[in-house]
């Protein structure tokens, strides 16, 4: 197991923490704080483990049978050489009577970008507004 070295945490004055990985902040936009037991969790995590941080809703959609739900999730991951942030775009189905089925999109097995999901999102839509939507009636 390795070291803890390529993270940084800051006490806060309300008992919460601030985690940097490798001098980045996990979450610039929001300014995340931590419970300070979270620091135990990940230093408990074996190599190759990881920890969901944020599970971010993006869209959903339902067809006649299913539930289809899209969110963005930002994981802790110990790898070989440190800690690291992955972050993924992951897609539910849901049936009622049955466990949802989850899985990550990938593009071409690498972890989408930004744009990779912008692009996906509005693909999406556009497919669903063509060919699968009729505007003019509610089925």
């Amino acid at each position: 197991m390795h070291d803890f070295s390529n993270v940084t945490v800051t006490r806060n004055d309300d008992d919460s923490v601030s985690l940097l990985i490798d001098q980045k902040p996990i979450s610039e936009r929001y300014g995340m704080k931590f419970s300070a037991s979270i620091v135990d969790e990940l230093k408990a995590l074996a190599t190759g483990q990881n920890m969901k941080l944020f599970d971010q809703f993006v869209f959903a959609h339902t067809d006649l049978n299913f539930e289809h739900n899209y969110r963005y999730v930002t994981c802790i991951v110990n790898t070989e050489t440190g800690y690291q942030v992955t972050r993924n775009f992951v897609y539910t189905i849901n049936a009622q009577g049955q466990q949802p089925i989850e899985h990550v999109i990938s593009k071409q097995g690498q972890p989408m970008t930004t744009a990779d999901v912008h692009e996906f999102i509005h693909t999406h839509l556009q497919k669903s507004l063509n060919d699968y939507t009729d505007l003019n009636y509610a089925y």
